[in-house]
């Protein structure tokens, strides 16, 4: 409270002087709340942090029983209006018994309630002063001082030990301690003969001459609590030492019955254990804590939060478990869920699950103005007390909903999947029959030459869609894990363009659809670019152009250079714009997920897995650019694609790299001697066609240990080169490499791999192996060409 802040420097006044101030509000239907300065928690022990509720119930329950009665007094005076002093004692959680002098009374401007103010002083070594003062004034007045609480008195005489008793009565007046002459001594064996076993270590310390003087001169007084075994029960008794006032050499020592004091702290120290169970096993976002005795399902209620007062009124005024679900049941439980609520929450089925469990949680809905709110109640078990189980309810409705959210993706995301498997289904299934069949036809046409051609050349055409649709999925794969990189080379925009522009123009003369293709206002065309992911990015959309344009329409394709606002890099913009069947607003939503389309190619008579976009995206995401899309139904689409490339600062120093395909050089490979090692027949039947058609004498090996064998009977000069499959059994293609490398470090044998795996990451094992160079399978004739043109040469 504002009112009870102060300044460092009053904080300290009020700490050195004992002094601190209070403020307790009683308002009809909250519990009893209680605000203190940082000097009143500081003489009380507690933290800064203490709950106002937490705070009156922790003062409250430590005054000393045998002041509850005058406290209570007090309280109602303060409440009438009267001002109230009061002088108690009250258990230190360290210091023991400490005594306070409280004065109040009642603010009569608080109006919700009742508010009482005031301040409270630490009197605790004045009154143990005068205790002392009374206590030892001379020998004759120390029962009487001491009066008839204390079991035993003694007065001591360290410097030779003897001593004088008084007041023996009780338990201990069965001492044999005054038949010996020192008291250290005599004291310690008749205490040996009683004190309970388990206590007796500390007691004996305690008694110990030496140890006891030294500990009197830090503190005028110490004091041990310890147990007695009287009549078949243990009794808490405290065995205290003072120094007193009128001699350097003189103790008084002390034995009293403090049984009801300590058992009393023993059951705050157990509800402090509780409270404990309670702070860990709930955290602070419940709304609602209780700890409830499943005996009699009675309530002590620690925490209430004011929102669910609202939703179910009363609801803090209840001290029955049981009451507490009926009426939460009654009045807010979703009615679908009430049935399984009162099942779940029956008393025995709790206990049996915390039991088994530990803790175990009740998930339900509420229902307020027609809004469902997700619920729970965490049940925990207390370990120190059987039957006994803390409640917290708690709002789990944001991650409930989140993830009901998340699974409702996760479900759109299967319906995506299932659906991209049934169009792939039908996308594959259709060239596969087509390559079955032209296969079939050009068969039984062996002999008519030109109706043989015609087949196998649709044939080729089928498999290399079929090869288009497997990539797709490939690409995309490898893109969402991560291990797909941008290669940037040196590049002349200009140059590396008419590539594409030719391959598209003839796909759009295929189907009769004007193709026009500009280039302008681009000043800066040497730069730094990933130009096969760049064009893979340019014939997706143009491809997509093309294919959704009826016969008689246009495609665009505008690129320029527009202004950048990054330094050292140009922003081009490509637009692509086409007249064809345009898209729906609601398909446009959805145009870069995976494996959607708007229609599926039975009805729209259009092939493909529905990845093309979604790696275009992903891929204009990798440059950093962005992707921008308008259509209408009937009129057409227009894409404008922003990338950012670097501007090289010197390029007639750069070597700029091309990417477009060389001319043709007809090159003679007779009399050249290569080691196809491939375990497949069918591939090596081809591998063999390929490379005897061209004049080159073929030798074979089944896997890579029969290459090796080969090579060390003929040597390293008698192939000229080795093609090598990866994956083979007994030795595979990588390690026949290494071995061969190794065999001939003088002599280093072309050695190109052939295999299925097609990614630049496969690419790098082979040259890590010691391979020269890389080709997938299926086998491209023209790039095996090239390939063999490189190192078969005369």
């Amino acid at each position: 409270m504002d009112g009870l802040e102060s300044s460092d420097l009053m904080h300290a006044i009020l700490s050195s002087a004992g002094l601190g101030l209070w403020t307790i509000e009683l308002d009809d239907g909250k519990p009893p709340r209680m605000y203190a300065d940082k000097a009143f928690l500081q003489t009380l022990g507690l933290p800064e942090e203490t709950l106002p509720e937490d705070l009156y119930n922790l003062w409250s329950s430590n005054i000393d029983l045998s002041y509850y009665e005058a406290f209570a007094e007090s309280i109602d005076h303060m409440t009438r209006g009267e001002m109230s002093e009061l002088e108690y004692a009250w258990n230190h959680q360290t210091r023991g018994i400490i005594y306070l002098r409280s004065h109040g009374g009642r603010n009569n401007e608080y109006t919700r309630g009742v508010r009482l103010e005031g301040c409270s002083t630490d009197v605790t070594e004045q009154i143990e002063f005068k205790m002392h003062l009374r206590e030892l004034a001379q020998y004759s007045d120390i029962a009487n001082t001491l009066g008839d609480g204390f079991d035993n008195i003694y007065y001591v005489d360290t410097s030779d030990n003897s001593f004088i008793e008084f007041n023996a009565q009780g338990v201990v007046k069965n001492l044999d301690v005054k038949t010996c002459n020192n008291f250290f001594e005599g004291f310690e064996q008749a205490l040996e003969k009683v004190v309970y076993r388990d206590d007796w270590e500390a007691v004996k310390d305690f008694v110990n001459k030496e140890k006891l003087l030294n500990g009197l001169e830090d503190d005028r007084a110490v004091s041990i609590a310890f147990r007695f075994f009287i009549d078949g029960r243990l009794v808490y008794y405290r065995l205290k030492a003072a120094k007193t006032p009128d001699s350097d050499s003189h103790i008084v020592v002390t034995l009293e019955n403090v049984d009801e004091e300590e058992s009393a702290k023993a059951e705050r120290k157990a509800a402090a254990t509780r409270d404990m169970a309670v702070i860990s096993g709930l955290s602070d976002d419940f709304g609602c804590v209780v700890y409830v005795d499943y005996d009699t399902l009675s309530e002590t209620h620690y925490r209430f939060d004011p929102l669910f007062e609202k939703f179910v009124p009363g609801w803090s005024k209840i001290d029955n478990f049981g009451n507490r679900l009926e009426l939460l049941v009654n009045t807010v439980v979703h009615p679908s869920d009430r049935e399984a609520f009162c099942a779940a929450t029956e008393p025995a089925k709790v206990l049996d699950m915390v039991e088994r469990e530990h803790m175990y949680f009740v998930n339900f809905r509420l229902q307020n103005d027609g809004e469902d709110i997700y619920y729970q109640i965490k049940f925990v078990k207390d370990e120190n007390s059987k039957n006994h189980v803390i409640a917290g309810f708690h709002s789990v409705d944001a991650e409930t909903k989140r993830e009901m959210a998340n699974l409702e993706k996760a479900e759109l995301a299967n319906k995506a999947k299932s659906a991209f498997l049934f169009n792939m289904s039908h996308d594959i299934r259709t060239p596969l029959n087509a390559m079955i069949g032209f296969t079939d036809m050009a068969v039984k046409n062996i002999d008519n030459k030109a109706k043989a051609l015609d087949c196998l050349s649709k044939s080729k055409l089928s498999s290399e869609h079929l090869l288009s649709l497997i990539n797709d999925v490939l690409d995309m794969s490898r893109i969402e894990s991560g291990k797909v990189e941008l290669d940037l080379n040196p590049v002349n925009l200009d140059e590396n363009g008419d590539d594409i522009v030719s391959m598209l123009t003839s796909l759009a003369e295929k189907k009769n659809v004007c193709f026009e293709f500009v280039r302008h206002d681009v000043k800066n065309r040497y730069v730094y670019v990933d130009f096969l992911r760049m064009n893979q990015v340019i014939i997706n959309v143009v491809s997509n152009a093309v294919k959704y344009t009826p016969s008689g329409g246009s495609v665009l394709v505008d690129i320029s250079e527009i202004p950048s606002d990054r330094e050292e890099f140009g922003m081009y913009q490509f637009i692509i714009q086409d007249t064809g069947i345009g898209m729906s607003p609601e398909y446009l939503q959805h145009l870069f997920d995976e494996f959607s389309r708007e229609r599926t190619s039975t009805v729209s008579k259009q092939q493909g897995t529905g990845l093309g976009l979604a790696i275009t995206k992903r891929i204009v995401d990798m440059m950093e650019g962005s992707i921008d899309v308008e259509s209408k139904v009937g009129e057409g689409t227009k894409f404008t694609i922003r990338i950012p490339l670097r501007i090289q600062k010197n390029p007639e120093a750069v070597e700029q790299v091309r990417f477009m395909h060389s001319e043709r050089e007809i090159i003679s490979f007779e009399g050249f001697r290569v080691l196809v090692v491939e375990d497949n027949e069918l591939n090596l039947e081809i591998s063999r066609d390929v490379l005897e058609s061209a004049g080159i004498v073929v030798d074979s090996a089944a896997d890579g240990s029969v290459a090796v064998e080969r090579l060390k009977e003929m040597g390293a000069d008698y192939y000229d080169c080795i093609l090598m499959d990866i994956q083979m059994p007994v030795m595979d293609g990588f390690e026949a490499t290494r071995i061969i490398r190794s065999m001939f470090p003088e002599k280093r044998i072309p050695i190109i791999a052939l295999s299925a795996n097609a990614f630049d990451e496969d690419r790098s094992k082979s040259v890590d192996a010691g391979m020269d160079g890389h080709l997938a399978k299926p086998i491209v004739i023209a790039q095996l060409e090239d390939a063999l043109k490189k190192f078969l040469k005369r």
